[in-house]
Formats: structure tokens, sequence, C-alpha cells
């Protein structure tokens, strides 16, 4: 019980360091000469954005190679890693919103980039509830591979009207883009750290002692 309350304060002020030097990230952030202050926002989503389809896209790779090597411990993670991209998407979509009524005047679902944003959203959610009911391992990997074609079909699909192609990486300030790539590693030791809890609680509810690991 000690044990696991110690690792319980451990993990919430990992959580806690890493979600304070995000926003002091943001906070001291350089405003763009377009989009002023609010590219701190998109700072934010385009971070959140590229840390979820690494994560769809390492949840497929995960998934295939637990197709082939029927491991519990790989079907864990694979689980894992696509909730992460799932959660790590569903933000990337809130945090665009203030973005886009006050870069575009109001909120625009119909645009390509953010229409194709919400069906990845719903699709590969679906898909995911989906083989979670069923409760198998290798639909889990299923999910998981399908959930990586999903992504990119429909991605491939959306082209950039309202939304602007790339404006950060696209800058040529050298701030910019070492604050931006700041911000990504950042939200990447979140993830890592939310698929670190997920695989370690999918670990625990099989009845696998994991406090020391």
């Amino acid at each position: 019980m000690i044990a696991r309350t110690l690792y319980t304060w451990r993990n919430g002020l990992v959580y806690a360091a890493l979600l304070l030097v995000l926003a002091i990230l943001l906070i001291v952030s350089p405003a763009e000469a377009t989009l002023g202050q609010v590219v701190k926002i998109v700072y934010a989503h385009g971070a959140a954005e590229r840390i979820a389809e690494y994560a769809y896209v390492i949840a497929g790779g995960l998934g295939l190679v637990s197709l082939v090597l029927q491991r519990a411990s790989l079907a864990r993670w694979t689980q894992a890693t696509i909730e992460t991209a799932i959660v790590f998407w569903l933000a990337q979509i809130v945090v665009s919103l203030p973005a886009q009524m006050l870069a575009w005047g109001g909120i625009t679902l119909t645009e390509p980039r953010v229409a194709g944003a919400l069906w990845i959203l719903g699709l590969t959610t679906l898909v995911y509830l989906v083989a979670r009911w069923i409760n198998d391992p290798g639909w889990i990997a299923l999910a998981a591979i399908a959930n990586t074609i999903i992504f990119f079909i429909v991605l491939r699909g959306a082209v950039n009207i309202l939304h602007p192609f790339d404006p950060i990486l696209g800058s040529n300030s050298l701030t910019i883009k070492g604050f931006y790539a700041a911000i990504v590693l950042t939200m990447g030791m979140l993830a890592l750290q939310l698929v670190r809890d997920r695989a370690r609680i999918g670990k625990e509810s099989h009845g696998e002692s994991t406090i020391l690991e």
C-alpha cells in the first residue's frame, strides 16, 4: 500500500512538472508576425497533433508486431498507445477551437482539415471501443493497425483551405522553431508517461504486480 501511494504521488509530480514546463514554454514563446499571440495556441495545437500522429503510427507498428509474436505485454502497450493517440488527438481538436475563433473569426467544422480531424477522432475511437468490447488482444492489435490506416486515409484527403500549411516549421525564425521543438518534446514526454501508466494499469487489471517497475 505504501509503495503504491508513493508511486501515485511520484507520477502526479511528474505530470505536474511536465505541465508546468509546458505552460512556461507557451507563455514565454515568441509571437508570430501574422498570427501574433494567437500562435501560442497554435504551438499547443500543432504539438498535440504531432504527438498524436506519432502515437497512431507507433500503435499500428506495435499492433503488427503483437499479431506476429502473440505476447500479452505487447498487447498492453499497443492498447496504451492507442488510448494515448486518441487522447492527444482529442486534445489538439479542443485546443484548436479558440485558435479558430481568434484567427478565423469563428469555429468552422466544415473546413476540410477540421472535418477530417473530427472524422479521425470518431472513427478511431469507435474502432478502439469495439476492440475493447470484444476484449481480445488480437482485436486490439487489429484495431491499432486499422486506426493507423484510417488516420492516413482521412488526413490524406483533407486539403488546406482556411487551415495554414505548417506556419511554424515554415517560419524563417529559429526562435519560433526552437520553442516549438521544446513544446513538442515536452508533450512527447507527457505522452510517454501516459502510455506507461496505461500499460501499467492494464497489467494490474490482470492481477500482476507492477509497483516496483
